[in-house]
């Protein structure tokens, strides 16, 4: 019975690219099975039911319930609380913000999708994960890595933090074509889509390592929703 850890950086908006990994480790390395880009829930949720007659580890980079109209849910709160000490925080999620962008918030959506899926063999663990954190525990000694695009932030700089990244991915994941991909000719949309594609692959390396190391499980309505390397 094959086993796939699959990752979802998943947009929160319709006309933005989700990134989508699968990882499976093979005579003893964790190798890239699939990487690409996908835009509607729907393509999502038939790319990882070709998996169907697996075990399957799904990690997706998104928050999955969302009961709470405003503030923190308690997901947010507990991990804030825990990684406070070293200054990572995961922003405040409610009804209110993830409907800025849809009408319906698509990670709810591709959640109930994904517990449709019936496995007459193998099965399904799905938790939310937060790059930033598998980043910072696996890789960076605690410390958040600032790759993301934000204010007083250039794209020289991005990019300079993107290769950061893949060098830490490099370490731990067979050779794949992502890895010799030229940043530094990426810009724009094209340099998003390549942190998309980085974030799809922690988002699945989280699920392969919390398997055999250190990690903490957080509930949300008695449900275990969301796991971190610790």
């Amino acid at each position: 019975m094959p086993t796939y850890f699959i990752g979802i950086d998943l947009a929160w908006g319709e006309k933005n690219a989700s990134g989508f990994c699968v990882l499976q480790k093979h005579e003893g390395h964790l190798e890239i099975v699939e990487l690409q880009l996908l835009y509607s829930i729907e393509e999502i949720f038939q790319a990882v039911k070709k998996y169907q007659n697996s075990t399957l580890y799904v990690g997706v980079d998104a928050p999955l319930i969302v009961p709470n109209r405003e503030g923190n849910r308690a997901i947010e709160k507990a991990f804030n609380k825990d990684f406070a000490p070293y200054k990572i925080a995961m922003l405040p999620v409610n009804r209110n913000i993830m409907t800025q962008y849809t009408d319906i918030i698509r990670s709810e959506t591709l959640y109930t999708l994904l517990n449709t899926l019936t496995f007459t063999q193998g099965k399904l663990t799905l938790f939310e994960v937060y790059p930033h954190a598998t980043i910072a525990v696996c890789f960076h000694n605690n410390k958040i890595l600032p790759y993301k695009r934000k204010k007083g932030r250039n794209s020289t700089f991005i990019r300079e933090q993107l290769l950061i990244y893949r060098s830490f991915l490099e370490a731990v994941i067979e050779s794949h074509t992502i890895f010799s991909e030229n940043i530094e000719l990426l810009k724009g949309k094209n340099l998003k889509h390549y942190e998309d594609k980085l974030d799809a692959i922690t988002s699945a390396y989280t699920l392969y390592y919390t398997q055999n190391n250190p990690h903490k499980i957080y509930k949300l309505e008695d449900k275990e929703l969301f796991i971190t390397p610790i």
